[in-house]
This record gives C-alpha cells, sequence and structure tokens, in this order.
C-alpha cells in the first residue's frame, strides 16, 4: 500500500500544493462537530439500553425488571459500553453523546483514510467526497447523537469491509477484519448482512489463486465470526432463553412491508436530492461508469448498500427517520467518490465536487421543527426536545420516590420509556412489547407504525399481574374534568389507570397530598349500590369488573365482604 517514489502527494496533486486548503477540511471538520454537538439530543427508546446498563452496573444482571430475563435492547457491545462507563460514575447521558460522537467522527477519519491511502497508491488525485459527506450532512450530524448505537454500528460495519477492501489476503489482516465485523454483529444483529458479504468478498480477492487458498482467505474472515457469534448464541439461549431480541418480533422484520420500506427509503433521498443530482451529472459525464462499479472494490461497495438497503426496504424501514438506511450509506459515498474521480478533467471534478458539497448542506425542508409524521415515520429528534426530557424525568423522579419501596408492577405507553428509567420503579413493561416477549410475539394482525403494531390487551394485563398503567398524555387530557374512580393522579404531573386494585401499593399512596385517588373502600360501597339497583345482567358485570380489579386476589380480611357482593349477583340471577 506504500507509495513509489515517483507518485507525487495527492494532495498537491488535486490542491495545487496550496497547504492552506489542509487547514480549512480540519476548520471544516471541527465545525461539523460543533454543529453535532449543538444538534446532540435523546431519543426515548435510548433509555431501554440505559435501564438495561444500569441494572447491569447496579449488579442485577442484563435486564430490564431484575430476575426477568428479556433482550428488550437490540445494541448489546453498546448497552455494555454504557455500564461499564456507568460503573466507573459516567452519566449514561453523557457517555451516549460522547460515544455517538466519536464513533461519527471517526467513521469520517476512516473514510478519509480510504481515499487518501488509494490516491497514494493508485496516484490519482484525493477528493475525499466520501468522509466530507459523512460529516456535513445534517441527517448524520443528528444521529451522530440520539442515545442510540447508530453511530457505533456504522463505524463498525464500514471499518471492517473498507479495511479488507484495502487489505492483503494475509491471516492477521483478515483476522482483524473478521474481529470488526463480529463486533459489529455484536453492535447490532443486522450486522451479519455486512459480515455475510465481507467473508464472500474475501473468498474472491484472489480470483487466480486456487480454491483451498481462497477457501482459506475466506475463513481466516470467518473464523473471529464464528467464534463470537457462538459465544453471542451461547450466552443469549442461555440467558434469555431466546436467539432474537423482543424488537425482532415487535417489528416482524421478515414479514415484507415493501411500500412501507420504499417510502422511508425514499424520504431521505427526496430530502437529501444531491444524490439524485449527482447521480443524473455522473451518468452524462462518466462513460465508463458500468465498468467503474463492477471493479472489485466497488463490487463490494456497491452489494453492501444493496443488499443492506434491500433489507431495510423489506422490513419496512423504522418510524425513525433515515436511522436505520445510516449504515449503508458510507458506501454509498464511496460509490459516488469513484465516480466522481473517473470525471473526464480534474476541472470537471473539482466543479462536481464543489457543487455536491453546497447541495448537501441545503436539504430539502421535508420535516418542520416540530414532531411531524409522513405516513408512520417521524423526526424523531424533535420529538424529544430537552423540555421532554425535563419534563420526563420529573414525572419519573416522583413516581419513583412514591411507589418504589412497593411492589407495584407496571405498564406505560409508548414514548415513556425516559419516564421510566428514570422513576427506578423495579418492575415495569412498555405496552408495545419491547421489553417482554409474550407481547412482542403476538400475532400480526394489521400492519401500522413498525414496532408499534402490538399492544397490551386486558388479558395480558391481567394474567401478568399489572397494577397501574401510566398514560403518556397530561393529566388534564385524560380526566377531562371528571374524576374516574380507577384512576390515580400524581399531582398534576402524571396520571395511572389502576388496572388491579393492590393493598400494598396504593396504602402508602393515602397519606401524600398530592396524590388523589378513589379508596378501595369507596369503590367496594358504591358498588354494592350499584349491584342492589342494577338488573341481573348488568349485576354480573359489576361483578365480573370488581373480581379483576380487587376481589380476586384481596387480602383475607375483605373475604366476608368479597363473599357478600357475589352472593347479591347470584340472588339476583336466580
Amino acid at each position: 500500500m506504500e507509495a513509489s517514489n515517483t507518485i507525487e502527494d495527492p494532495v498537491s496533486t488535486t490542491f495545487g500544493g496550496d497547504r492552506r486548503l489542509i487547514g480549512l477540511a480540519v476548520l471544516l471538520a471541527a465545525l461539523c462537530v460543533v454543529r453535532a454537538v449543538q444538534l446532540a439530543w435523546l431519543g426515548d427508546d435510548a433509555f431501554i439500553s440505559f435501564r438495561y446498563a444500569r441494572n447491569l452496573a447496579d449488579g442485577l444482571g442484563l435486564v430490564y425488571n431484575a430476575g426477568e430475563h428479556v433482550e428488550g435492547y437490540t445494541n448489546l457491545l453498546w448497552t455494555l459500553a454504557i455500564a461499564g462507563l456507568m460503573k466507573l460514575g459516567f452519566a449514561p447521558e453523557t457517555t451516549a453523546h460522547v460515544l455517538g460522537i466519536a464513533c461519527w467522527f471517526a467513521l469520517s477519519l476512516v473514510l478519509a483514510w480510504w481515499s487518501y491511502a488509494r490516491a497514494r497508491r493508485e496516484g490519482r488525485p484525493f477528493l475525499p467526497l466520501a468522509a466530507i459527506l459523512n460529516l456535513v450532512l445534517a441527517d448524520i450530524q443528528r444521529w451522530a447523537t440520539g442515545g442510540l448505537e447508530t453511530s457505533m454500528f456504522s463505524l463498525l460495519t464500514a471499518t471492517g469491509l473498507v479495511l479488507l477492501a484495502a487489505s492483503a489476503p494475509r491471516p492477521a489482516r483478515l483476522l482483524t477484519v473478521g474481529t470488526i465485523l463480529a463486533l459489529g454483529c455484536a453492535t447490532r444483529p443486522d450486522g451479519v448482512l455486512f459480515a455475510a458479504i465481507g467473508v464472500a468478498y474475501a473468498f474472491g480477492m484472489r480470483r487466480e489463486a486456487a480454491f483451498t487458498m481462497r477457501l482459506r482467505d475466506s475463513a481466516w474472515v470467518a473464523l473471529p465470526l464464528v467464534l463470537i457469534g457462538a459465544a453471542l448464541v451461547t450466552f443469549k439461549l442461555r440467558y434469555y432463553g431466546d436467539l432474537f431480541p423482543t424488537a425482532f418480533y415487535s417489528k416482524s422484520p421478515l414479514a415484507a412491508y415493501y411500500s412501507q420500506g420504499l417510502l422511508y427509503i425514499g424520504l431521505f433521498f427526496a430530502r437529501n436530492w444531491f444524490v439524485v443530482l449527482f447521480l443524473a451529472a455522473a451518468l452524462v459525464l462518466v462513460r465508463a461508469r458500468a465498468a467503474l462499479l463492477a471493479t472489485r472494490t466497488n463490487a463490494l461497495f456497491l452489494a453492501a448498500f444493496l443488499v443492506f438497503t434491500f433489507y431495510v426496504a423489506h422490513s419496512a424501514g423504522d418510524y425513525m427517520y433515515a436511522r436505520r438506511l445510516l449504515p449503508a450509506l458510507p458506501f454509498l459515498w464511496l460509490l459516488l467518490e469513484d465516480l466522481l474521480l473517473a470525471c473526464p478533467t480534474r476541472r470537471i471534478a473539482l466543479a462536481l465536487f464543489a457543487i455536491t458539497l453546497l447541495a448537501a448542506v441545503l436539504p430539502r425542508g421535508l420535516y418542520p421543527a416540530t414532531p411531524l409524521l409522513i405516513h408512520g415515520v417521524t423526526n424523531e429528534w424533535a420529538t424529544y426536545p430537552q423540555a421532554y426530557r425535563e419534563r420526563s424525568r420529573a414525572r419519573g423522579e416522583l413516581v419513583g420516590e412514591l411507589l418504589r419501596a412497593t411492589p407495584v408492577r407496571g405498564i406505560f405507553q409508548g414514548g415513556m420509556c425516559m419516564f421510566a428509567y428514570y422513576s427506578g420503579l423495579p418492575y415495569l413493561a412498555e405496552m408495545t412489547g419491547l421489553t417482554q416477549y409474550s407481547l412482542a410475539k403476538k400475532p400480526l394482525v394489521k400492519r401500522s407504525y413498525i414496532g408499534h403494531e402490538k399492544k397490551a390487551d386486558d388479558a395480558w394485563l391481567t394474567a401478568n399481574n399489572i397494577h397501574l398503567i401510566f398514560f403518556h398524555a397530561d393529566p388534564a387530557l385524560i380526566e377531562n374534568g371528571y374524576r374516574h374512580f380507577d384512576l390515580v393522579r400524581f399531582g398534576d404531573k402524571i396520571t395511572a389507570m389502576i388496572w388491579k386494585y393492590s393493598d400494598a401499593v396504593m396504602d402508602p399512596l393515602r397519606t401524600h397530598a398530592n396524590v388523589d385517588f378513589v379508596p378501595i373502600e369507596s369503590v367496594l360501597a358504591q358498588a354494592e349500590k350499584d349491584i342492589a339497583a342494577a338488573s341481573p345482567a348488568d349485576a354480573g358485570q359489576i361483578l365480573e369488573f370488581l373480581e379483576r380489579y380487587y376481589l380476586a386476589d384481596a387480602p383475607p380480611a375483605r373475604a366476608p365482604l368479597a363473599a357478600h357482593l357475589r352472593q347479591m349477583v347470584a340472588d339476583k340471577q336466580r
């Protein structure tokens, strides 16, 4: 990979020896980092990983609820990194920001390294379009944070395949590539797609070599994947009893949903219209484009982009705009860079380079500043501003202070993972199945928002002994001026529905002035009056509700009253 002494420095070849432009490149990178820091945010789903990380750091295991082994995260390596830093005293909110931005910037360096190494090796101009696009694109800057593993996953998968393309087929290098790709699989399960492409590419690196030698090259890449993969499979099956996380079942990725998936992909390219502009220009300017894309290296990058993009289309994308597509983009940028360098003259290449960068920083205003849904795809960063997190924290800390010492079993609606994390309640479930296999594995009845198509029903809530259902909406919107007997209001911050009234949960709340609910003795007294005045059928419905609400698990002291109410209904129905 070392350049010969006769090859010019590609920076001088491109920029006429003006080293001040290198300083401008450094300044551009610094400005992009500052911009990513300014855009830093945290999505709600990130707090699922944070809760897993906190429980692990606290010695409770890699679980959402102590003693309940459910893989409710899809980013093992990311969650482990957060947990390790939490153990050292670092807050997960800050850790996620720093790690995310560091991985995003490191990916830009990897792409720049590829461009520079290839320029030196082939004596061609140094135009690091891929690295710069990764730095300047607003959508990528936003997803540098968000609290999820997006940047780490993109870094590992892109680094693995780029290093493979740049490496001589030596065992040590191929083992390194396989290890990096295996870490990508440990970060997110769909990393297996990139890993499979890497193994296949290694087999074809030396087409002139004997079959056994090519098979050996492929085996060196596959070896770390097999070893780390076997360890992951063993861990998952023994610890969780399942190979796949809950999201695999709740999002139904094997059920093709191309109309939604293609729309998801189309939204990104509609906003980032410069890609279409660039490809149109390349079709006109680059005559040898077909032969260029067929080169061994570009075939690797094209396969990585197309396979992962097809997977995104097949699995319907996500409800979070752009996020699922981002890991495929580094390979698209590298392909665009090669098309750029194949322009007929350097002047044309530089002009197209400048026009592309200008267009890249002027994306179409697809989403406004406020949250918006486009066919189920939302601008996630606008959904969870800092004020939302502060409100969720206040809600969670209040509920946690009042209920943490009780045996409460709660469930919360979507968009409340922040609340769940900050509450610290010992047992919580997410309504759409992100933390429960029994919900996630329910049959898919109707396609809707991705990952939000399966919900807890009455039977599930009762079977799982849920006491409280925490509502997302403000208390005033829920109660609407009417006091329901089965609601508990925690001041003006949050309201929950009492699904199963437990004396052990509710009695400690009686003495708090800012907690309002109807005590069970009042509910039972009113029910007795209602049964006395009701028709036989209505009396039966009242009793059926009371059995679920309280009587089925009532303490012995309530047994006489429970027997009396049941007898009242039996007498009416004779």
